[in-house]
């Protein structure tokens, strides 16, 4: 299997060569870290990542939201932005970028490893028609006799929702939405949201 190559734009070279170890220690194949926005343009033109790791607040004139909306309008590339104590008003400018997932500074690797297959799998779910694609995940949840609650849950899970965002959104506790997905992992027969959407997505 192919491994997958991730870009590093981090502007900090402590944190940008912690990044590419943990990514190696997961399976994962780092770029060379990107430390600005041209830096960045370059090595996407010749590293050809699979997907991005973006610092929101990089020291340059362009910022990482600025590198989002050339991303987006030059390449088919996932985006995970990173970010530390970013204002109200660059979060709101980052959402306009559609990234595929957010990771908050310090984080874990099965932090990271998590937000990245995420990331992958939803940037697959909007390169294909959402519909059909939404359609094959409900024809399995028939399958394997998950109930719209659940589905709800699984498919927010799939755009890279967490368990806060999710309560929130659905206006449920977060236990809830845990054991919500507890039932689905048992009826699927997985241990992780990440098998139980490729299983769901096998139909």
């Amino acid at each position: 299997m192919k491994k997958m190559k991730v870009g590093i734009v981090e502007d900090e070279m402590i944190i940008a060569e912690t990044i590419a170890l943990a990514l190696k220690k997961l399976g994962y194949l780092p770029t060379q870290p990107a430390f600005s926005y041209e830096s960045a343009i370059s090595m996407l033109e010749s590293e050809k990542p699979d997907i991005v790791l973006l610092d929101i607040n990089l020291n340059d004139e362009l910022d990482g939201v600025d590198l989002a909306h050339y991303i987006n309008a030059n390449y088919s590339l996932p985006i995970i932005f990173l970010t530390a104590n970013s204002d109200r008003n660059t979060i709101e400018r980052s959402k306009q970028t559609r990234p595929n997932a957010f990771i908050v500074k310090p984080f874990s690797n099965d932090d990271l490893f998590s937000a990245i297959e995420i990331a992958l799998f939803n940037h697959e779910m909007r390169t294909v028609d959402n519909i059909s694609k939404i359609n094959l995940l409900q024809s399995a949840s028939i399958k394997y006799q998950i109930t719209s609650r659940e589905e709800e849950i699984i498919l927010l899970v799939s755009q890279g929702f967490r368990h806060k965002e999710i309560s929130k959104q659905l206006f449920i506790s977060e236990a809830t939405v845990k054991r919500h997905l507890s039932n689905i992992y048992q009826k699927v027969g997985v241990q992780s949201s990440i098998d139980a959407l490729n299983k769901l997505q096998e139909g």
